[in-house]
């Protein structure tokens, strides 16, 4: 298929949203829940887990932690490495936190950087944004480039890492991290911190509701990120998910009704020190799996796309030299590496299985898919879907796709749409849309429609496709043909990403899929092996490896 094939093949194109005539078992979408922690998860835990299904991590960038002197040479990238790795080898993508000062900086971790050193902290970020960029050298050779998202700090309105909050402080502050990530990487994706219901025990934060409704009043907000972000730590599932309909009413107040909403931390405790979010070993793996139902099951209601448990694993309160709480003994494991209840109920939510018997699958929160006072900004029936269809060209700067809003079967009126190519900005579009990136490997668009009309809900949709701009190049790592039979090892190297081997033994025999090691008992005689990658565009490898040798009798 060559280099005709630019922008090659379409493999995705599904909805975004979770369709009100579902199957009997709804199936959660990929990636839609997810895991952070206190520390990366280990190699074995992150293979675990993606094998069984997880597509979504967060971790932590600490500035301090990798830059421990003013000096920039210092940096140390092993931690945030290793996650970045982890998510390559084993095909998850990211969420990476960028939260907390330098010490050296600020004085404290628990501060925002200003002044100079917020000057010092911009390079900073410049350097992990460049580092971890989809075409960085990083990724070469690597089978996954994940999809990397950047959340601009921590539970900012609870006054903890933040000391002293103010909507207009915070608005400034993303705004200016937002334009410094997208100076070094424009299609880069970036959202807020994630905001809690209740501010800490300090005394000096801000709840949930008038801090999001001041972030409205501020200039710029919300363009500067791409989703509204809270935290779903409560007593109860119905108050956890009691926070998603405060922050989506705040939304629809400010005409912000198609942006959609991310919960980056929520969590019980199974121990530690009595509080309103510790219960019992059982009653955790419970409440996970009644929260996360109602989740996807009313997700049309908040426009809701990811939802990160936190944490993985339970951690020592003696590693922090702090006395024991709550927040040290939500994980899903514990201390000692053994698996809790909550842990076999996250797995159901990350597999690509049905869930038991139909959960998941109808929203029974009053008014259902609709939140009270939606139907005036987007409509009370979420019956139409956006139709996407991606045309083949060759010509690399048009790259049509077109998109129509239909209710059974036909095309609905009233509609204006907007897109967002590969996580950049939602901006008003029309169909055809030209598509064309020179992003390798995967790009998606999503398409969201506003209906003008009052009773009509239109779900966003999304199409993904495999850009290749060079075609794959292959390597035989080793051979050997001892005893009769031959045996190689070889790898593909492609921004695309390798989806598959072909194999041949003589020149003028058809390529067949092989698989890697290859190996294959022969006859005497002499031989020449060939062997191509074929990258995720469906491009074969134009000059196929090869080696040459002999069985003797």
């Amino acid at each position: 298929m060559g280099l005709g094939l630019l922008l090659a093949t379409v493999v995705c194109c599904t909805s975004l949203a979770l369709s009100p005539q579902r199957a009997s078992a709804a199936v959660p979408p990929s990636g839609f829940f997810g895991v952070g922690g206190w520390s990366n998860p280990t190699p074995t835990q992150a293979s675990s887990l993606a094998g069984a299904g997880l597509r979504l991590v967060r971790g932590a960038v600490g500035w301090g932690q990798i830059q421990p002197t003013s000096n920039p040479s210092s940096r140390n990238w092993s931690y945030t490495d290793q996650l970045a790795n982890e998510a390559a080898a084993d095909g998850f993508n990211i969420v990476f936190v960028l939260n907390g000062c330098a010490v050296w900086a600020c004085g404290t971790v628990l501060a925002p950087p200003t002044g100079s050193e917020l000057n010092a902290y911009e390079n900073f970020v410049q350097a992990a944004v460049a580092r971890y960029d989809p075409n960085s050298p990083f990724w070469k050779g690597k089978p996954h480039v994940p999809t990397i998202t950047w959340q601009v700090w921590n539970e900012v309105n609870a006054g903890y890492f933040w000391p002293n909050p103010t909507p207009a402080s915070y608005a400034t502050f993303l705004a200016q991290i937002s334009q410094t990530i997208k100076a070094v990487q424009p299609s880069a994706n970036v959202i807020m911190s994630g905001l809690t219901a209740v501010p800490s025990m300090t005394g000096n934060g801000i709840a949930l509701t008038p801090f999001l409704q001041a972030l409205y009043q501020q200039p710029g907000f919300p363009q500067d990120t791409s989703a509204i972000v809270v935290h779903g730590y409560a007593g109860t599932p119905a108050a956890s998910v009691q926070i998603l309909d405060q922050a989506r009413s705040v939304m629809l107040q400010n005409n912000d009704a198609a942006q959609p909403i991310w919960v980056t931390e929520m969590s019980w405790a199974s121990g530690g020190p009595a509080s309103a979010f510790t219960v019992t070993p059982a009653l955790q793996a419970t409440y996970l799996t009644q929260s996360w139902e109602t989740m996807l099951a009313c997700a049309p209601r908040w426009n809701l796309q990811h939802v990160l448990w936190f944490g993985l694993q339970d951690v020592s309160a003696a590693a922090f030299d702090e006395p024991d709480y709550w927040g040290f003994n939500n994980g899903l494991i514990n201390l000692d590496g053994s698996a809790k209840p909550s842990y076999w109920s996250f797995l159901h939510f990350v597999g690509s299985a049905p869930l038991p018997d139909g959960a998941g699958d109808t929203c029974t929160l009053p008014g259902g898919d609709t939140l009270d006072g939606e139907s005036s900004a987007v409509g009370a029936k979420p019956t139409a879907t956006i139709e996407l269809a991606r045309h083949s060209s060759t010509n690399p700067h048009w790259q049509p796709v077109s998109f129509a809003a239909t209710e059974n079967g036909q095309a609905v009126s009233g509609v204006i749409y907007e897109c967002s190519l590969d996580h950049t900005r939602w901006r008003r579009c029309s169909s055809p849309f030209n598509a064309a990136s020179k992003h390798q490997g995967a790009n998606t668009l999503r398409v969201k429609a506003i209906a003008v009309h009052h009773d009509l809900s239109v779900k966003p949709a999304s199409l993904s496709w495999v850009v290749a701009l060079r075609p794959p190049e292959t390597l035989i790592t080793a051979h050997n043909h001892r005893g009769g039979i031959f045996m190689a090892r070889f790898r593909g190297e492609t921004a695309a990403g390798v989806a598959a081997y072909e194999c041949r033994l003589s020149n003028g025999q058809p390529w067949l899929s092989c698989s890697n090691p290859y190996k294959q008992e022969l006859a005497p005689g002499t031989y020449t092996f060939y062997v191509r990658a074929i990258d995720r565009a469906g491009n074969a490898d134009p000059h196929p490896a090869s080696v040459s040798f002999t069985i003797y009798y």
